[in-house]
C-alpha cells in the first residue's frame, strides 16, 4: 500500500546533479522494466507465465532488459541536454559533463552477463550524439522509434506479427519518453543546476 500511496505524493524538485542522477537512473529503470515486461506478458498471453517461470526465458529477456535500459536512459539524457541548453549551458560543458553522467549511472550497476566488455561502445555512441544534437527541442517520439526498434529485435520469442507488434512497443516508449520529458520540465530546477555544471570541473 505504501508503494502505491507514495505514487501520488508530489515529486521533490532536482536542484543539484546527484538528484539528477538518481531521478535519470530510476526513470529509466522504470520505463524499460515495465514497457518490455508488460509487453512480453502481453504477446505471450496465456504462456506468459510459463514463460516467466522458466530462467532461460529470464535470461534471454535479460537482454532485452539491461539494452532497453542503456537506450532509454541515453534517451532521456538527450532530453535533458535540450532542457539544460534552453537554460543556458555553455554547450561544451553540458556535451561533456552529460557523457559522464550517462557513464555514471551504467558504471553504478552490476555489468550484465552478456556485457562481458561493460558499456563502453554505449558511451561513447552517447557521446557522438550529445556533441551532434543540433540546436532546439527535442524529439521524445524520433527517440523512442529507435529504442523500441533495438528493443524489438532482442526478444527472446516471435511475435504474431512484427510490423504491428514492433509499433505497439515503439509506441509504449514514446508515450513514457513523452511522459518523463513533462516531468523533467516540470521537477529540474535548470538554472541551479546549470550554474553547478558550470562552477565544476569534470
Amino acid at each position: 500500500m505504501l508503494p502505491f500511496l507514495k505514487s501520488f505524493l508530489p515529486k521533490p524538485k532536482m536542484r543539484d546533479l546527484a538528484a539528477l542522477q538518481q531521478f535519470l537512473d530510476g526513470e529509466a529503470a522504470h520505463l524499460a522494466q515495465r514497457t518490455i515486461v508488460d509487453f512480453a506478458r502481453n504477446e505471450l498471453g496465456s504462456l506468459s507465465a510459463q514463460a516467466f517461470a522458466d530462467p532461460r526465458f529470464q535470461a534471454k529477456l535479460a537482454v532485452s532488459r539491461w539494452d532497453g535500459f542503456a537506450s532509454t536512459l541515453a534517451d532521456m539524457i538527450v532530453l535533458t541536454h535540450a532542457c539544460l541548453q534552453a537554460a543556458g549551458t555553455p554547450r561544451d560543458k553540458l556535451d561533456t559533463r552529460l557523457g559522464d553522467l550517462y557513464a555514471a549511472i551504467l558504471s553504478s550497476h552490476p555489468v550484465p552477463q552478456h556485457r562481458p566488455q561493460g558499456w563502453d561502445a554505449d558511451i561513447a555512441a552517447l557521446r557522438a550524439r550529445l556533441a551532434a544534437r543540433t540546436d532546439g527541442p527535442a524529439s521524445p517520439q524520433t527517440y523512442a522509434q529507435a529504442t523500441g526498434a533495438m528493443v524489438f529485435g532482442t526478444l527472446p520469442f516471435a511475435p504474431r506479427d512484427p510490423v504491428e507488434n514492433r509499433m505497439v512497443l515503439c509506441n509504449a516508449f514514446a508515450f513514457g519518453l513523452i511522459a518523463f520529458n513533462d516531468r523533467l520540465r516540470r521537477l529540474l530546477v535548470a538554472p541551479v543546476v546549470r550554474d553547478e555544471l558550470v562552477a565544476t570541473t569534470p
